[in-house]
C-alpha cells in the first residue's frame, strides 16, 4: 500500500560545540567512543519515543501504511569528544541505530538520524587523543536515513547521503580540548567537480547521493552547507527527463535554514530542516504550493533530561546529558500530518549512446532533450578499468588531464561542432590514454526528437 500522507518530527537540540566562558570551545562526549555512542543512541531512542507518544490518537485509527513518520535529527548528533569517532565506532554506530528501528513498532517511521562524523586514519589514536596536529585527517559527514520495521533491517531500508562541502565553522578552529580536531587538521572529502542532470540520483544506498527512492518516495537530502543558496548541491543536478521528482526533501544542519533558491521539490512537495546551532536551534517544515508557504507546529514536547544509564557497564554508569550537548535532550516538534503529492516525473527525454572505445575505456553519452523535443544539454560519464573518473558527468567543452593507475597519462577533450547531411550538430573529440588514441567526430545527433537517429562510428 503507497502512503498518502506524512507527518514531519523534528527532534531540536543544540548538536554545536559546547561555548566556554573564556571563549573557547569544546566537543562534548564521553572519552570513551563506544560508551559515547551507546549513550547517544539511548537518548536518541528517548527521543523517538518522545515522538510516538506525542502522536495524535485518532477514532478509528489511521490504518497501518497511510501515514508515513518521518523523524529527523540535526547535524552533528553523532561526532564525540574528538569530533569524529573511527571508522570502527561509525559502523557501531550505524548497527546500534539499525537495529533500534527494526523494531515492529517503527513501521511507518522513516529516521534521520542526524550525521554522523567518521575520520579515516591509521594514525588517528585512542583515548587520550594525543593526535599530532600535522597529520591531516579525511573527515566523513554524512546522514543516514532508515526505514523502520523488522522487513527494513540494514541496508535493505536504509540510505546514506554524504555531506560535499565543509563549513568554516564544521570543526573547532583553535584551543580545542585535548586531542580534539582542529579546522586545519581535517581534509573534507573532495566535492564533486561536476554536477549535471541525474548526478545526484543514487545508484547503490550507501553512494552517498542525494536523491533516493525510499518507502514508495522520491526524496532529496542536502546536509547544511549543500543547502545554501550559493551551492545549490541538488539544484546543480536534477532529475533526467523521465525520473521521478521530488516529493520531500530534507536539509539537517547546524546553521542552516530552508533556502528558497535551493529548494527542488515539484509542485506540493515538503522541505524539512532540523538545525541544531547554538542558541538558534529550530524545525521548519515549508510546502512548495507555489510559493514556498511554511506549516504550523502541532506540538513540541520536551525530551526528559534523567541521566542516561549505560546498560554495558558493570555498575551501571549514569550519563548526564548535559555531558553530551551543552544545551540539554532538547525537543520534539510535531507538524500536522499532509497529504503526499501525486508523483510526477521530469518532462522531456533522453538519448543514450554507448562507446567502447576500447577494452579499457567506455564513453556514455546522454543527450538530454526538453519537453517540446528540443535538444537541451549533453554530458558524458567516463568509465575505465584504469583511470578512476568518480562517476563524474561532464558538460561539454570538456578538457581533462589526468593519470592512470600506473601513472600514465590521460588526455581527453571534448567539444560540440556543426553536424552534417541533415544532423545540426556533432561531437569532436581528441583522446589520448593508454591503448587507445582517436582523433575525430564518434558520433552526429538531430536538433530534436523528430529528426534521425544519431550516426555513430561504432
Amino acid at each position: 500500500m503507497a502512503y498518502t500522507n506524512v507527518q514531519f518530527i523534528g527532534y531540536v537540540l543544540d548538536t554545536a560545540p559546547q561555548k566556554n566562558p573564556n571563549g573557547s570551545e569544546t566537543y562534548l562526549g564521553l572519552s570513551n567512543p563506544q560508551l559515547d555512542i551507546e549513550a547517544r543512541c539511548d537518548l536518541m531512542l528517548r527521543a523517538m519515543q518522545t515522538a510516538r507518544d506525542a502522536l495524535p490518537l485518532q477514532s478509528p485509527p489511521v490504518p497501518a501504511g497511510t501515514t508515513l513518520n518521518v523523524f529527523m535529527a540535526p547535524e552533528f548528533f553523532f561526532r564525540g569528544p574528538a569530533g569524529a569517532y573511527q571508522m570502527d565506532d561509525v559502523q557501531l554506530a550505524i548497527t546500534t541505530l539499525q537495529q533500534m528501528a527494526a523494531d515492529d513498532q517503527w513501521l511507518d517511521w522513516v529516521f534521520v538520524f542526524g550525521t554522523i562524523l567518521g575520520v579515516s586514519s591509521p594514525t588517528l589514536p585512542t583515548p587520550p587523543y594525543d593526535i599530532d596536529p600535522l597529520a591531516n585527517q579525511e573527515v566523513y559527514n554524512f546522514a543516514l536515513v532508515q526505514q523502520g520495521g523488522v522487513a527494513a533491517q540494514g541496508d535493505t531500508g536504509a540510505r546514506v547521503v554524504t555531506k560535499e562541502l565543509m563549513s568554516g565553522v564544521d570543526f573547532i578552529a583553535a584551543a580545542a580540548n585535548p586531542g580534539g580536531l582542529l579546522l586545519g587538521d581535517v581534509e573534507h572529502l573532495p566535492a564533486s567537480t561536476s554536477g549535471g542532470p541525474g548526478r545526484e540520483q543514487q545508484v547503490v544506498n550507501y553512494d552517498g547521493a542525494g536523491v533516493f527512492a525510499l518507502a514508495g518516495i522520491t526524496w532529496g537530502l542536502e546536509v547544511c552547507l549543500d543547502h545554501s543558496a550559493t551551492v545549490q548541491r541538488l539544484q546543480q543536478s536534477p532529475q533526467l527527463p523521465g525520473e521521478n521528482l521530488i516529493q520531500l526533501q530534507l536539509v539537517p544542519s547546524c546553521g542552516m535554514g530552508v533556502q528558497a533558491p535551493s529548494v527542488i521539490t515539484q509542485t506540493g512537495g515538503y522541505v524539512f530542516n532540523c538545525d541544531g546551532a547554538r542558541n538558534s536551534y529550530h524545525s521548519t517544515l515549508v510546502q512548495l504550493v507555489p510559493p514556498l508557504t511554511e506549516v504550523a507546529l502541532s506540538s513540541s514536547t520536551a525530551v526528559s533530561a534523567a541521566a542516561i544509564p549505560l546498560q554495558s557497564t558493570s555498575p551501571i554508569q549514569d550519563v548526564s546529558v548535559s555531558a553530551l550537548y551543552a544545551s540539554g535532550p532538547g525537543v520534539v516538534n510535531l507538524y500536522p500530518a499532509r497529504s503526499i503529492p501525486a508523483q510526477q516525473t521530469v518532462p522531456g527525454s533522453t538519448v543514450r549512446l554507448t562507446w567502447q572505445a576500447s577494452a579499457d575505456y567506455q564513453f556514455i553519452f546522454l543527450l538530454v532533450y526538453n519537453s517540446s523535443g528540443d535538444y537541451h544539454t549533453m554530458v558524458c560519464e567516463i568509465r575505465s578499468k584504469k583511470t578512476n573518473f568518480y562517476g563524474n558527468n561532464y558538460f561539454m567543452p570538456l578538457s581533462l588531464q589526468t593519470q592512470d593507475s600506473a601513472k600514465q597519462d590521460v588526455n581527453i577533450q571534448m567539444k560540440l561542432v556543426s553536424g552534417s547531411n541533415g544532423y545540426a550538430g556533432a561531437l569532436w573529440c581528441k583522446i589520448s590514454v593508454p591503448g587507445f588514441v582517436f582523433q575525430g567526430e564518434p558520433f552526429q545527433f538531430s536538433a530534436t526528437t523528430m529528426g534521425p537517429a544519431p550516426q555513430t562510428i561504432w
